[in-house]
C-alpha cells in the first residue's frame, strides 16, 4: 500500500515497546508538490480515523482492544523544512482527540533526490 491508496490502512500492529496499536502509512511520494502530498496524507488520515472510530481496529486486532493508538508514517523521501510545523501541527490535532502521531524515515533511511 501506499499513502496514494486513501481507501485503505496500509499496515496495522501492536508496538512492542509501547504496548500501543500502531497504524502504518506507507508514504512513497517524494515532496516536489507539498500540497498535493499534504492533502494525500490528511486525507488518508482521515480514513485512518474512521477505521478507529468505527471499530475495525480491534475487530482487525483484537489485543488493541483498549490500548492507546498511534499513527506512524513511514517516509521515503524527507519532507521539506517548511512542511515540518504542519506536520507537528497535525500531530497536536490527532492528540486532542487521543491519537499519537510520528513520522520520520523508513528503516533504510530516506532516499536522496537523484
Amino acid at each position: 500500500m501506499t499513502i496514494a491508496n486513501t481507501e485503505t490502512v496500509d499496515a496495522l500492529g501492536m508496538d512492542p515497546g509501547s504496548g500501543m496499536a500502531l497504524l502504518v502509512i506507507t508514504d512513497d511520494m517524494d515532496w516536489s508538490d507539498p500540497v498535493a502530498h499534504l492533502n494525500l496524507l490528511q486525507e488518508k488520515i482521515g480514513v485512518y480515523i474512521g477505521f478507529l472510530q468505527s471499530g475495525q481496529l480491534e475487530t482487525n486486532l483484537p489485543k488493541a482492544a483498549g490500548k492507546p493508538v498511534k499513527i506512524g508514517v513511514m517516509q521515503q523521501h524527507e519532507p521539506p523544512n517548511d512542511v515540518i510545523p504542519i506536520l507537528d501541527g497535525l500531530g497536536q490535532q490527532l492528540a486532542a482527540m487521543k491519537i499519537g502521531f510520528g513520522y520520520g524515515p523508513l528503516p533504510s533511511g530516506y532516499k536522496q533526490p537523484a
